[in-house]
Parts: C-alpha cells; structure tokens; sequence
C-alpha cells in the first residue's frame, strides 16, 4: 500500500466515521451471508446453516472491533471515542465531576501560581538575543555601591576599570555597565506645563549596552559608542514600553519628544521591546540615559574620573560580556582576570605590602549572565522552594482525594464494565476507557487551576509588592508555564488514575453479574479497593500533618519576629533621608544645613527631638572597619572588625537606645576637636572585657587612613539592619567630626500622638532650612521593620493557606472513604442493631475507624517532620524544628478534622434501620 493510500485511508477512517461503520456492518453480514449460502450448498437445512455460519464467524461485534483495531489511524479513533465516552459519563455525574475538578484545580493552580513567580525569580531566561552566551563579571545578587576596596571576587567595577578592560579584553565580543541601583527621579516633559513629572526609575548603561544583550528597539534607535565620548555631551534617552505607553500614550511621534530630568532635557531616541526590563529581575527601568551623564544624574559626584588612589574608589557598575563564539565560561574568567590582575598591578605601586597583598586578592568572578542579575534571589529563593515542596504536597493530597472518589464510583459501575466485557470489551480497552476519563478530569482541572494560578498571582503579587518599594513582578504566563501545568495535569491524571484503572481492568463477571448492589460493595471491599481508599487516606493525613506542622513553625517564628525587643523605641519614630549633595551644596554648607534641619525640626509641635545618622536604621547600609585599641593585645582567631555609624548630637535619646555608662555624644563634640565615641555593649565587652573602657583611645583603619578617638560612654546593643541581627560589635563617632563622607543623613524625629499629624510641618521645615531640595520621602520606623519582615510574612501566610487547603482536603477524602464503607456495611450494621447493639455504639465503631487513620498518618508523619524542620530552620527564629507547641496544635487539629469527616456518615449509620436494611440486601 502506498504512502497516499494510507494517508486517504486514515483521513477517510477519521472523518468518515460513520460511512465507514456503515460499509462495515454491510461487509460483515454480506460474509455471513455467503457462508449461509455455502452451507445450503452443501445440503444444510436453511436453519441450521444459518446457526453454523454464525458459529464459524463468531460474535458480529467481536468482528467488527477486530477489524477496527486492524485499521488504519484505529489508535487515533479509539482515543476520540474513550473522549467522548468519557465526557458522556462525566457530564451523567455533574456532582462528582464539580468536586474532582475543583480539588485537582486547587492542586494545580497552587502549583502553577508558585511556579509562576519560580520562574520568574529563578529560572527565566532575560528575552534577549543568545541569552546563554552572557556572562557577568560582577555579583549580579549584588545591589548598590562600595567604597574602597576588599580581596575576593568583586562585587562591582568602577567606570575606569570597566573602559580598561573593554578596550584590551580578548574574550569577549563586547562588554556593556549598567548602574547597580538606579534612582527613582522626577520625569518630566517638555511643554506639559508641570514644573515636576511623576518618579521614574532612571538607569545609567554604557553605549554599548544594548547591542551587548542584542535588544532591538520596536521604535526609534539605541545607544551607540559615541555617547560615551564626551562627558555630559549625549543627552539622549531610550524608554521603556510601560513609560512610552503611560506617559506618552504609545504616540509614535515620541521620537520628536523631550524628557526633563533634574533640569536637563535628554532627547527620546528609541523605545524597548514590552517585554525587555533591563538586566536586573525585579528592578525595571523607564529610562535608559548614557554613563557619560552621570554627573547630571547624580550632580556633586564623579564616579567616572579614576580616583588618585585605589582606598577611596568607587564601584558602583554592574558588568555584563558576551563572549565570542568558541569561548567557553572557564576560559572567558581565565582571560579576563588575566587584564584585571594588570589593571590591579597598575594601582598597587604605592600601597604596605599587607594593602598590596590584599589588594591583588581580587578577581572576577565571571558567572553566567542568561537570566539576568537579581535583587530577588537572595531573599525569595530559599522560601521559594519551600513554597514549591508545599504546593507539591497540596497536589498530592488533592490527587489522593480524586483518587479516592473514582475508587468509591468504580464500585458503582461494576455492572456496567461487565456488560462492556461480555460485549467483547478487553482489559486493555478498559484500563483505557478509566485512564481516559481520568485524562479528562486532569485536563479540565488544568484549564481551571491555570485561570486559578492568574487570580492567585496577582494576590501573591498584592501581598510581596505593598509599600513604598514595590516589587515589580512579570508573572504572565509564557511557555514554559504552560508546559509545566500541562505536565502537571498529565501527572496527576496518571497518579490519581492509575488505581481505578487497574481495577476497572480486572473486573469479575460472576460475582457482579450474580450480585445484588450491596453485595458488589461488599465485593469490592474484600477486592481489596477500601484498603486502597484507606491507604490514600492515611498518606493524606501524613502529607497534611506536614503541612501544619510547617504552617504552625511559621506561625510561630514570625510571632517571635515580631515580639523581638530592637534595642530602642520603634513607635513614634520618622525618618527621612536627605542628600543634599545632588542639588548643588557643598563642603561646609553641608553640615550646616544638616545643622539647621535639626534645629528647625525641634521647633515642630509634637516633635520631642530630632537627630540624624550616615546609614540609618534598616536602611540597607552599613559601615564595617578594622580597630586596633590602644594597649590592647589582638586576638589570634577573631578579626579585630566592628561596624560604625556616624550620628547626631542627642541620637541616643532620640532613638532610646540607653547609655549604660558614660554620656552620649553632643553639640560639644562637632568640629575639628578631638574626636569621641561610644561602644554597644558587645563591642565593650569583646574588647575591654569587664574593664571600664571610658578614655580609652581607638584607632579605626578606613580608606580615608587611621583615625582615632577616645571612648566617652557604652550605649546597650541594638538592631540596625534586621529583625534577626545577633548582637555585633558597633561603635558610634560624631557625624559633625566625621571618618569620610558626611554629604547624607538619615534624619530621625521622635514624635509624640498620632505620626501622621506632624509629617506635613516636618517636609516644611525640612524645605525651609534647604529650598532647593525635592519633597522629602518620610517613613515610619514600623513600616522600616515591617519591609524587612516581608518575606517572613509572605510565607507565613500561604503556608497557613495550604495547610489550611490541605486539612480541608483531608476532611472531604475521610469523609468520602467513611461514606462508601458505611454504603458497604449497611447490612452489617442493621444486623448489629437487629442482635441488640446499641446505637451509640454504632457511632463509635465508625468513629474508631476514622480515628484509626488518623493515628496511623499522624505516627508516619512524626518523623517526616523532623526531616522537613531542618529543611527550613534557616527561615525559622527563636523556634526550633521540633516545636512542641505546633506539633500538638498540628495533631490536635487533625484529630478534629478526623472526627468532623466522618460524623455525618457515623450518624448515618447509627441511624439505619435494620428491618428497611435487611429487606432491601
């Protein structure tokens, strides 16, 4: 047979269905026929030809589907048909249907929304051209700017650095810099009449940053090397698609436009592609200006000349390469450390051979750059894959419970899958038919949990974006996505299937075909499908104490967070961060401003005092030096290192931090006089132990050179940077006699009464004392607090959700195993009843049973516990993994759930007639 005649056969068998049917039913008769004929002629009677024709042809049917499995395309036609079996039966059952799809669409939504963000966070690719020949030089988990210098792969590169190494490198076919950390600045627009335009995030990239990651504008041009030429000399910009779309309404006449950032206009040169966000996940630019126009961007500050010596340079670039074909990861970082270590060599003449020794320990670490740099990853990836664990337990769950519904409607349609054996159905058609159906189910729960997932990414979205500093998360589904509940659905049609498939395949003809209804029930049950229920039921249990037990250690490590004691008065707390720096003061001017802020805020009603300091309270910064106290030995194995801030006169009674001995730093103490300081009390301790360290003289090494000062007091410990800071070493110098650059503050105002009510005198004062400087951003220290806690919040909360979902899934899975034994036993419990057992006791006997499974998935669980508590004691504070309290509140919750379940099927059978059972059996 040729290619054309089987491929107009399977077309015709495929959709000619039913001419085909036809000409069969005609073929087979007209054989029969024939052999009818052949037997009169060789002298049968009329009837008993017709009886011995039929005897050598067999069943009419049995014919027919042999030849139908014979055919060509057959396998595709059986499928259609086992589809629309099965949708029949599904559509006779509305109510078993509903129930099955909407456990298996809470099973895969749930793990198609946390996949979403999975892999938004951890696994897409950037959409650029050849994501996977990218790499970076830098730490793309890294975020912000570094002052001087450190040994081990670098987490920036400054401007110079980064020309250097573009000009001489042989191993890539470009290197591009972006800004680590773009501000959010005015935008305005040229003729719009508005003196100030909505914020906007700004990024500072090199000329050659687009062509690097092989991003084509959809409009306009991009950048080239010639806006790198010339400091301040290209002032052009590129948009991204979300700006083009709010600011200029998707005008395509945007080219001929100007933006004005802080006084200068940039020309609109091109638009990016919608789904192109830069190279950071979670940092999404609106506008791309060129590096040369930093000094416009970020007035008051060169980061672009070379610094005269390497103590005090600046590394603030994030660095991407593409390498050339044939390159592979190892040689691109061999290569390029080579030109790093020569630019290394080049400023290391002048430096102590311990500088110059730490100085050349530097490298690049040269890692793959495909799915861009993140400022996600560090925080979300750990409670991520958790999340991901977890909603793969949900899906397991949910898949017991389905697959104990169809075991329950397997029983009732034993008569019916033996009519379909004794037709000529084989245990292969009907495994099948089951998994089929099964398949369907599957698929329709796909198609809900996916629209599911879209309704509960955007509340995932809700809950990891409030505040100020929302995180700009693209969780639109795309391929990958949908392959991943695509899989899913085929997965779970196989886990919850397979099981009443197996047993539709070994159907017994006799003892359902003799059987009344009840006795097929009981059948069943000796068959062995209620152990099987059972069983599905305890790893339900198990799985779900699980989940509690996890939810209940969140729950109670987040409690801890949140009763942790910071060291000093969160409440009625503001702070405001003022640089003014980028609106043209300088020097003195500085720190007299400073000086004039605070003096004008002290005269605000309902502000008790005001003070200021260099990094602020979880703020994101911090300060870490060497010290070398004066007459003190060094310790061997620990580094002499401590952390410092620089604050304002009367910063410890403002914040409340107590002095435990001594005085606190004060107007006194500004100036060019000798310079004083305090110790936290870990600092004290480790350095001095229990001597008085008061008058003591301290010499901190910074990039600026050693300077020195002398202890005046020790202040108790306190947090700075996280909830979960352990006790460090911290000491505290004057901000008006500073070590280094004092050119911003954090400014800290000590209110009284409701926060709100002064916030508007405060941004006056502010803009009094200074003009020139924006409206100030204001935050309350418990929004502070409440931004670091929310990923433990986050987290927190969907584990409480799905162990929540997951008990609730329990309940429905015990009640209906409870409900089909009860179903199976009705003759049982009526002859109980009949020999004079008590009702009560009837309760208890189905009650025992429902508690039995529970205990057993209770005492599998107790060690997966344990197992899954190291998992996740990493995001756990002040609890351990096997925390009494949850494990009981855990256990008691499922012996509840337990008895819930199966009550109503208890009182059911408590209340069955013995007379009414045993007539019906």
């Amino acid at each position: 047979m040729t290619r054309s005649v089987k491929v107009r056969s399977f077309l015709r068998n495929l959709f000619s269905t039913r001419r085909v049917e036809v000409d069969l039913d005609q073929e087979v008769h007209a054989h029969l026929e024939l052999l009818i004929e052949e037997n009169i002629r060789e002298g049968m009677p009329p009837k008993e030809a017709r009886r011995a024709a039929r005897i050598e042809l067999g069943g009419i049917e049995q014919v027919k589907e042999l030849v139908r499995e014979k055919r060509i395309g057959n396998w595709l036609y059986s499928i259609i048909s086992d589809c629309r079996i099965g949708a029949r039966q599904l559509r006779k059952n509305p109510g078993f249907t509903a129930v099955a799809v909407l456990t298996l669409a809470l099973g895969i939504g749930a793990n198609t929304a946390i996949f979403s963000v999975v892999n938004y966070v951890l696994l897409r690719k950037l959409p650029v051209r050849d994501p996977q020949q990218l790499v970076f030089l830098t730490n793309p988990d890294a975020q912000g700017m570094e002052q001087g210098f450190g040994d081990g792969d670098r987490d920036f590169l400054t401007y110079p650095e980064f020309q250097t190494l573009s000009q001489k490198n042989q191993v890539f076919s470009g290197l591009a810099a972006a800004a680590s950390d773009g501000p959010k600045l005015s935008v305005g627009v040229e003729n719009e009449g508005q003196s100030e335009g909505a914020l906007a995030r700004i990024s500072l990239v090199s000329g050659s940053y687009f062509s690097v990651f092989g991003v084509d504008p959809i409009l306009g041009r991009e950048f080239t090397s010639d806006v790198d030429t010339v400091r301040d000399g290209s002032p052009v910009a590129v948009i991204s698609y979300s700006f083009w779309q709010s600011r200029f309404a998707g005008d395509r006449a945007v080219l001929n436009r100007k933006i004005r950032i802080r006084g200068t206009l940039y020309d609109v040169i091109g638009v990016t592609p919608p789904q192109f966000n830069g190279e950071t996940v979670g940092l999404s630019p609106d506008v791309w200006v060129p590096l040369s126009m930093q000094s416009e961007i970020y007035p008051g500050r060169d980061y672009l000349s070379l610094e005269a010596t390497p103590f005090r340079k600046t590394e603030w670039l994030q660095v991407i390469g593409r390498r050339k074909p044939g390159v592979d990861l190892a040689q691109a970082k061999a290569g390029i450390n080579v030109d790093f270590q020569r630019i290394l060599q080049s400023q290391s003449g002048q430096m102590s051979t311990e500088d110059r020794r730490t100085f050349l320990n530097q490298h690049l670490a040269v890692i793959d750059g495909g799915r861009g740099a993140s400022t996600l990853r560090g925080d979300f990836s750990k409670p991520l894959q958790i999340l991901m664990a977890v909603v793969g337990l949900i899906l397991l769950i949910a898949c017991a419970n389905v697959a104990n519904i169809l075991l329950a409607r397997s029983a009732a349609r034993q008569r019916e899958l033996a009519v379909r054996v004794t037709m000529g159905a084989g245990a292969a058609r009907l495994f099948r038919q089951v998994l089929t159906e099964s398949v369907l189910l599957a698929t329709i729960g796909g198609a809900f949990g996916l629209l599911l997932a879209l309704w509960a990414d955007a509340a995932l979205l809700r809950l990891v974006s409030g505040g100020p500093n929302p995180i700009p998360l693209d969780v639109h589904p795309d391929s990958r996505i949908l392959a991943f509940t695509l899989g899913v659905a085929v997965l779970t049609s196989i886990l919850f299937g397979l099981a009443p498939a197996l047993r539709a395949a070994r159907v017994d003809l006799s003892s359902v075909l003799k059987g009344t209804s009840r006795s097929i029930a009981s059948t069943g049950s000796q068959a062995g499908r209620v152990p099987v229920g059972k069983i599905l039921v305890v790893t339900q249990v198990t799985l779900s104490l699980l989940l509690l037990v996890v939810a209940g250690l969140f729950v109670r490590s987040f409690q801890n967070l949140a009763a942790v004691q910071f060291g000093y008065d969160v409440d009625h707390l503001l702070i405001l961060h003022v640089s003014p720096v980028s609106y043209g003061y300088k020097g003195a001017q500085i720190a007299q401003l400073f000086k004039e802020i605070i003096e004008r805020l002290d005269t605000v009603p309902s502000v008790r005092s005001a003070s200021l300091m260099d990094n602020g309270l979880f703020g994101g910064g911090d300060s870490n030096s060497d010290i070398f106290v004066e007459g003190a030995k060094p310790k061997a194995v620990e580094t002499p290192a401590s952390r410092w801030d620089m604050v304002g006169p009367n910063f410890f009674s403002t914040t409340g931090i107590p002095i435990l001995y001594g005085r606190e730093i004060g107007p006194q103490d500004s100036g060019n006089s000798q310079r004083v300081g305090l110790l936290n009390q870990t600092a004290a301790h480790y350095y001095f132990g229990d001597a008085n360290p008061i008058g003591s003289r301290i010499r901190v090494k910074t990039t600026e050179g050693p300077s020195d000062f002398v202890v005046i007091g020790v202040v108790a410990d306190s947090k700075h940077g996280s909830v979960r800071e352990k006790p460090q070493r911290r000491f505290y110098i004057p901000f008006f006699n500073p070590i280094g650059d004092a050119s911003a503050a954090n400014v800290l105002v000590r209110t009284s009464g409701d926060l709100a009510a002064p916030v508007s005198a405060i941004r006056a004062a502010v803009k009094q004392a200074a003009p020139n400087l924006p409206p100030v951003e204001i935050q309350t220290m418990n929004q502070r607090v409440s931004q670091s806690l929310a990923t433990d919040r986050m987290i927190t909360k969907l584990s409480g959700v799905f162990g929540t979902l997951a008990m609730i899934l329990v309940c429905i899975g015990l009640y209906g195993v409870m409900s089909y034994a009860v179903s199976g036993r009705t003759s049982e419990i009526g002859i109980r009843i009949a020999l004079g057992a008590q009702r009560q006791s009837v309760l208890w006997l189905i009650l025992r049973e429902s508690l039995l499974l529970v205990l057993i998935g209770v005492a599998i669980g107790l060690p997966a516990i344990f197992g899954a508590g190291k998992w996740i004691s990493s995001l756990l504070f002040g609890v351990k993994p096997a925390d009494p309290t949850a494990l009981a509140l855990a256990t008691a919750l499922m012996f509840a759930a337990g008895i819930l379940a199966c009550y109503i099927p208890a009182r059911r059978a408590m209340r069955v007639d013995p007379i009414v059972a045993l007539r019906y059996e």
